[in-house]
């Protein structure tokens, strides 16, 4: 019975994930320079307009990086194969309201990067 028992637990051990531990896929950000950047993923490709809406920027602070998770894999949650990422100056969404930025399109720079992009990069944009 013993031997069963501990048959029984190696195996859930070898065959399990993790419990409760939610898969995460990232591009890391980062930057390179001596200022603040400011960062987001669009999945709207080929529109590479800014969004309507402001959306949730994510800080990289300089000489540092950032992630921009997804909980599912990228190639799954892209209706055109490719992510845009925008890079913005945090002074400028300091100074700005989020309709002067985008009628302004007010970015320092857009990534447009496909999935095979990405894994040629292992999933990392470096700024500038």
């Amino acid at each position: 019975m013993i031997l069963f028992v501990l048959v029984m637990a190696a195996l859930s051990i070898k065959s399990c994930e993790p419990c409760c531990v939610d898969k995460v896929y990232s591009i890391t950000v980062e930057n390179k320079l001596i200022d603040t950047i400011q960062v987001y993923a669009s999945l709207n490709y080929p529109d590479t307009s800014l969004s309507e809406e402001k959306p949730r920027l994510k800080m990289v602070y300089p000489n540092k990086y950032s992630r921009i998770d997804s909980k599912e894999k990228w190639e799954n949650i892209l209706p055109k194969d490719t992510v845009s990422v925008f890079i913005l100056s945090k002074d400028t969404v300091d100074k700005y309201n989020w309709d002067e930025i985008r009628r302004d399109y007010n970015i320092l720079k857009r990534y447009d990067l496909s999935i095979q992009d990405l894994k040629n990069n292992q999933w990392t944009i470096k700024y500038p």
